[in-house]
């Protein structure tokens, strides 16, 4: 009697998709695809994906067009190029591998909020004699981490700027906190008597989206080196 390969101890094959809930308008980024079950062994197996969207006809890859990979193994990156308007999306992977002569599939979807994002901006002035290096600035909103940037340099009496484009997903119509915090040596902690400083401000949102240009301003006196912090939160026109 002849017996197959993989004929014994094999599953239907599963698949996931990981990466961010949330993309700003014509975003690219990246999911991982990760494979488990099917058959053992090395096994070749094929990806196609594109995504799906009720107005995504800007998006990258599209369902006429997917994008593919293949490869023995069982984790791939895929790329993907948001739409440019306000919208819910699927990120969709058809996985594929032939056994025995016959191919066996499965398909996974991920949803993913594509959405205006909040520009938020902290320039900092050095009134001090010395040059400030690798400045770490972190974001919050509503004391959640938004996001870290880093200054590489600031001269003194000199300005520098972090931004960081900060997705609003789920924030509810009201008054919301943002703030920002100065980090010098980047040790997660904030020491004021080495010139390190966290700033905050109240912003409020109205139901409909944040005004563009509205901004502000928040004076810092410190130690050496001297920062003076200016906050933006800016929200760019929709495409």
């Amino acid at each position: 009697m002849l017996v197959l390969p993989f004929a014994a101890a094999q599953g239907p094959i599963q698949a996931a998709l990981s990466g961010p809930n949330a993309l700003a308008l014509g975003e690219v980024s990246a999911y991982n695809l990760t494979i488990s079950g099917g058959p053992p062994g090395r096994v070749n197996y094929t990806i196609h994906w594109h995504i799906n969207g009720p107005d995504a006809a800007d998006a990258t890859p599209t369902s006429a067009s997917p994008s593919t990979l293949s490869g023995n193994r069982t984790t791939f990156r895929l790329n993907v190029t948001a739409p440019k308007r306000e919208q819910t999306i699927q990120v969709v992977a058809l996985v594929s591998t032939l056994v025995a002569g016959s191919y066996e599939n499965t398909t996974v979807e991920k949803s993913v909020i594509v959405i205006t994002p909040i520009t938020l901006s902290g320039t900092f002035r050095n009134l001090g004699s010395t040059v400030a290096l690798n400045v770490t600035v972190r974001f919050y909103v509503d004391d959640i981490l938004a996001g870290t940037r880093t200054i590489a340099r600031i001269e003194a009496n000199g300005l520098a700027t972090a931004s960081f484009p900060y997705l609003p997903v789920g924030l509810q119509p009201g008054t919301h906190q943002v703030r920002i915090e100065a980090d010098l040596d980047g040790n997660g902690a904030i020491d004021p008597s080495r010139g390190e400083t966290v700033v905050s401000q109240l912003f409020y949102k109205g139901t409909p989206p944040l005004s563009t240009g509205w901004t502000v301003l928040i004076g810092i006196t410190v130690f050496l080196p001297v920062l003076i912090a200016t906050i933006a939160l800016r929200r760019r026109q929709r495409a």
